[in-house]
């Protein structure tokens, strides 16, 4: 038998080895097109995102995740831009306001003084020192001389009607400014949406936004900051009440000044001029006795007239006198007390609109931080804008 291999088994080992390298070459030919095919794709193609669509000004725009974060940035800053302006606005807005409906009351403030230091007003307020209610009665005067032709009580609700409808009207002015500015922030950073295109992701509508949050009625506000201002002690409980509440507190702070109090003791004054008045009236029925003597009994008239003459007379000098010396002082006391409510009510006023117009920013605000939330975190814009429930109105 000869060890030599046969043709047979020759010609099978080389088709062997070409079957082997064969499949060898296709498998890696398959698995380096696979191989170059993803590496393609991953150069060539964007990763997947997921896209935002803001809907303003009736346009719809795709903005992606990546233009998220300055969008929001940007929107965050153009709101509280525009809040600290129409906030600045407003204020100076009550300042001109409140000092008009009270720049009548500090007009006629003379008046109560003229009365004051008169011949009137002195012996009324002794009448009244007798019956016990003299301080009750100088508040009185003072209401009728200074508060009522003022028409404080008046022009202080019709400043708190016409303010909230001015603020209405300037938050939806605002809101229209801030729509037309946030539609250039968001162009800058989106695509529109091809026509037909369908919305497939997260959904932000901002026109239903500024729909609900600074389109406010002057009613709506009203109710607000009346409600505010009843909170903080104001006094105030129903929109017409601004006045009569302020008012009253206006003549109770008068009525605790020094100057004041002072006028309502008549005991240091009366025991002043009694000596005076002794001395002058003696006088002067003597004086009226004498000229009158040879009237016979017409004389006792006379002397009482003469009498009643010095007595006025006294009284006449005392009170011009004492206008004189303190009057400025007295009338500078009563302006003081009232700048001083004017002033509070400013203040209690300002920080009334400020919490409501915070209340119709804070919809807009949580519409810019909704842009910058990551994928799969959004929150509908539906339960992001549902914050505290609107301030109650106690009518």
């Amino acid at each position: 038998m000869s060890d030599k291999p046969s043709s047979w088994q020759i010609w099978s080992g080389f088709f062997a080895v070409i079957l082997v390298l064969a499949l060898l070459a296709g498998f890696a030919l398959l698995r380096g097109g696979r191989q170059l095919a993803d590496l393609q794709a991953t150069h060539q193609a964007e990763p997947v995102q997921r896209l935002l669509y803001v809907i303003l000004n009736g346009e719809r725009r795709i903005v992606p995740e990546s233009k998220r974060l300055q969008l929001s940035l940007d929107m965050q800053s153009a709101v509280d831009e525009e809040q600290d302006k129409l906030l600045q606005r407003m204020e100076q807005q009550v300042d001109a306001a409140v000092d008009t409906a009270f720049a009548p009351v500090h007009d006629h403030v003379a008046d109560f003084a003229d009365w004051y230091y008169s011949l009137t007003g002195e012996y009324m307020r002794y009448a009244h020192a007798i019956g016990g209610d003299m301080g009750e009665y100088m508040q009185q005067r003072l209401r009728e001389t200074v508060f009522l032709p003022a028409a404080l009580e008046t022009n202080l609700d019709n400043l708190l009607s016409d303010s909230n409808i001015r603020l209405s009207r300037e938050m939806k002015q605002s809101g229209d400014r801030l729509a037309s500015r946030l539609q250039l922030v968001i162009a800058a950073g989106s695509w529109p949406v091809r026509s037909g295109e369908p919305m497939i992701g997260d959904s932000l509508d901002l026109d239903q936004m500024f729909a609900t949050s600074l389109q406010v009625t002057g009613k709506d506000l009203n109710r607000q900051v009346v409600s505010i201002l009843a909170a903080t002690g104001a006094g105030v409980v129903v929109a017409k009440g601004l006045g009569l509440a302020v008012a009253k507190k206006t003549l109770t702070k008068v009525a605790a000044t020094k100057s004041f109090h002072v006028a309502s003791a008549l005991l240091a004054k009366l025991a002043a001029k009694s000596a005076i008045k002794g001395g002058g009236a003696l006088a002067g029925a003597g004086t009226g006795a004498a000229i009158c003597s040879p009237a016979g009994p017409a004389a006792l008239v006379c002397g009482a007239v003469g009498g009643l003459i010095a007595w006025l007379a006294v009284d006449k000098a005392v009170i011009e006198l004492d206008e004189a010396l303190n009057r400025k002082v007295f009338v500078a006391d009563i302006h003081a007390a009232i700048d001083a409510q004017q002033q509070q009510l400013k203040s209690a006023l300002k920080k009334a609109y400020a919490k409501a117009l915070s209340k119709g920013f804070v919809q807009v605000k949580q519409s810019a931080r909704t842009l910058a939330v990551p994928a799969g975190k959004f929150t509908p814009a539906d339960s992001a804008f549902r914050s505290e429930d609107p301030v109650g109105y106690e009518k």
